[in-house]
């Protein structure tokens, strides 16, 4: 899963920027489940906020040549590893975990498939593509009482959905 991406090389001793994609959470750059999307383990020195991203500092980049190498570098971790029990999950845990799952309501209505996750404010919207209408997404805020808490990789999600969410229309 990505959590973010090597945008451009700060100064001279090889500081990156990396820009927040949806899944990021500052507490991952200190866990020993991160590597880059090639597979190769990332091994994080130092940290620290640089406005809306953060700027890391990375083993064995020493300088302003090595840094700019790794811009387009996108960061992550394997989706298996997040129940690992020393991952560290924040409560609530990452929206990554929604997408490619079912969506039913409660009374076992077919709502369709989580294709993306959207943060909106400070929470964040299941998109599923409307079967009833093409072109047409749902949007289902993933918060309780619509969505239940769960913190699972499989399985259908259930909703409670308030009367007339399923039938608004987004596109």
């Amino acid at each position: 899963m990505r959590i973010g991406e090597v945008v451009k090389a700060i100064g001279l001793k090889g500081e990156l920027k990396l820009y927040p994609l949806i899944d990021f959470r500052p507490e991952l750059l200190d866990s020993a489940y991160l590597s880059w999307a090639d597979g190769s383990r990332a091994d994080i020195v130092r940290h620290r906020p640089a406005g809306a991203c953060e700027a890391i500092t990375v083993a064995g980049v020493a300088d302003r040549n090595a840094a700019d190498a790794m811009v387009g570098r996108e960061l992550g971790f394997a989706s298996r590893d997040y129940l690992a029990p020393d991952f560290p999950r924040p409560a609530g845990g990452l929206p990554f975990r929604w997408v490619g799952r079912d969506v039913r309501t409660v009374a076992g209505e077919a709502v369709g498939r989580v294709s993306e996750v959207r943060l909106a404010g400070a929470s964040y919207l299941l998109v599923v593509p409307d079967p009833r209408r093409a072109g047409q997404e749902i949007l289902i805020p993933a918060v309780a009482p619509i969505l239940a808490p769960e913190d699972e990789l499989e399985g259908t999600l259930v909703i409670d959905p308030p009367e007339g969410l399923l039938d608004v229309q987004h596109g």
